[in-house]
């Protein structure tokens, strides 16, 4: 793996503003994670087979390289371990989060499947996989040690496209998927039971689910879409049982649900007029909401999961795309 540092080139801010953005060098945006241990932002690109590493001001790091179609992002239990879901390459690779360098790459089934999701729980690492259209599904393996245990097909039938994985600290036992690109999305709540997987609830939440996450203590499911009503929709992780949601404007496309601090943030697919909203101590009405267009950053469309929680909730971190050109940008927000 090539290993670059970079120097960026972060537009102004100050202590006081809420705002600071920095273009980072991918010219797209797959997936998002905070690493609150090491004080690391990870965002990686699959068209750019790389993995870009900020600090928690957002300042450029390295640019992890040779990571075949770079996609989903996942911590180890013990925060020792990055793990990228090679789509181009057919396995897991794991990444030291101290020294930045790729320490194993773990092919998952004969090397063939196309995993672009990930989710980890306790020894356990999920993940979502589609080559093509109609062949999607998810998977497991266990993780420590050694990788291994590798179960395929989780789902049963292959579904349309790689689903959406979350998982909860409060829960490990749970793992909640969507499958994506369809219209209603199926949300589905898996059970470990220790020596398999028992679904054990099975709904409609929605059209076109964008991003899902579990609360803390794994007792709710959120997802995000593109159907109507907008909003972040809450069901209960007991029968998918629809709850209270959080009103954003058209189209949603983000959330998520700090690990640390009672918040949660959803953003939209809008060209102009808020793209992010903040909600506070489960206050359906947001705190704060983020304008990207009236804000100094080149790229003002949020992407598509782009968004993830610094500890303690105090600062929010987005990532900005454009509809024409190339390129992404990470936006730090104060939360």
């Amino acid at each position: 793996m090539a290993v670059t540092t970079l120097v960026g080139a972060a537009l102004p801010a100050t202590a006081a503003e809420d705002h600071k953005a920095v273009n980072l060098p991918l010219t797209g945006f797959t997936d998002i994670l905070v690493d609150p241990g090491r004080g690391h932002v990870f965002v990686s690109n699959r068209a750019d087979n790389a993995v870009v590493v900020t600090d928690l001001s957002g300042t450029l790091i390295r640019r992890l390289d040779n990571q075949p179609g770079a996609s989903g992002l996942a911590l180890s239990a013990d925060g020792g371990t990055l793990f990228v879901a090679l789509s181009r390459g057919g396995a897991i690779s794991a990444i030291d989060t101290l020294t930045l360098a790729e320490t194993a790459r773990h092919r998952v089934g004969d090397g063939t499947l196309c995993p672009k999701e990930l989710a980890v729980s306790g020894n356990k690492i999920y993940f979502g996989y589609a080559c093509h259209t109609g062949d999607a599904n998810f998977g497991s393996a266990t993780v420590g040690s050694t990788f291994g245990d590798v179960r395929l097909d989780l789902l049963g039938p292959d579904e349309y496209g790689a689903p959406l994985l979350a998982t909860s600290p409060g829960r490990p036992d749970l793992i909640a998927t969507a499958v994506t690109g369809v219209s209603p999305s199926t949300a589905r709540i898996f059970r470990d039971t220790g020596t398999g997987l028992v679904e054990q609830a099975s709904a409609w939440v929605g059209d076109y689910v964008k991003d899902i996450e579990l609360s803390n203590d794994g007792a709710y499911f959120h997802s995000v879409g593109s159907g109507s009503p907008y909003d972040v929709r809450v069901y209960t992780t007991e029968g998918l049982v629809p709850q209270a949601g959080y009103e954003t404007d058209a189209y949603p496309n983000s959330l998520a649900v700090s690990r640390d601090a009672n918040v949660l943030a959803g953003g939209v697919d809008i060209a102009f007029g808020p793209a992010v909203y903040i909600f506070r101590d489960g206050s359906r009405t947001p705190s704060r909401q983020y304008d990207f267009t009236r804000l100094a950053t080149d790229k003002t469309l949020l992407a598509p999961g782009g968004l993830a929680w610094g500890p303690g909730g105090e600062h929010l971190y987005a990532v900005t795309i454009d509809s024409v050109t190339a390129g992404a940008t990470l936006n730090v927000l104060r939360g």
